[in-house]
């Protein structure tokens, strides 16, 4: 039963987050900063406790630290972060993973549907070869080019978190 409360939380945050991304490709603090917070008291009390939760929310948010810094936004960080908060380590690994997964087949059905399949394997290809020479300036230009196809995160980190609610044992 109190994993139902910390879950249903969970999922409310998440709806929140991805609804306000895909309408204003924004996902505002006043969602995320006391999301955060309330996975971790949550945890306290009727979940995986302190320590769990907060390793999650650290490790989320430095992971997705990184994402912001060759460019993706900041409410992408937060809002994985309070997924930390709420699901704990090493459980927000696994909806890191899943939410990878989703947001790499929603990336190319979006590319193919817009025409751009093609150039968008190229940039990949090429971003992985940055990535393996260390080129962190090339990525961060890479990420920041004019006309290249923006996708919101919040809808894929909510599909990826739900998915692992529904259908991982806890």
């Amino acid at each position: 039963m109190p994993s139902v409360i910390v879950n249903c939380v969970l999922a409310a945050v998440v709806l929140v987050g991805a609804a306000t991304d895909w309408r204003s490709g924004r996902i505002p603090n006043w969602l995320t900063l006391p999301a955060m917070a309330a996975g971790l008291v949550l945890n306290c009390f009727v979940g995986i406790g302190f320590l769990k939760a907060l390793g999650g929310m650290l490790g989320a948010l430095g992971l997705y630290f990184l994402f912001f810094v060759i460019g993706r936004g900041a409410g992408d960080a937060k809002l994985m972060g309070a997924v930390g908060a709420f699901v704990g380590w090493p459980q927000v690994a696994t909806v890191m993973v899943v939410v990878a997964l989703l947001g790499g087949v929603a990336a190319l059905a979006l590319a193919w549907q817009r025409g751009a399949l093609i150039q968008v394997l190229r940039n990949s290809l090429a971003l992985v070869a940055d990535l393996v020479r260390l080129r962190w300036r090339d990525i961060r230009e890479q990420s920041r080019a004019p006309g290249r196809l923006r996708m919101p995160h919040g809808p894929v980190i909510a599909a990826g978190t739900l998915v692992v609610l529904l259908f991982s044992p806890r």
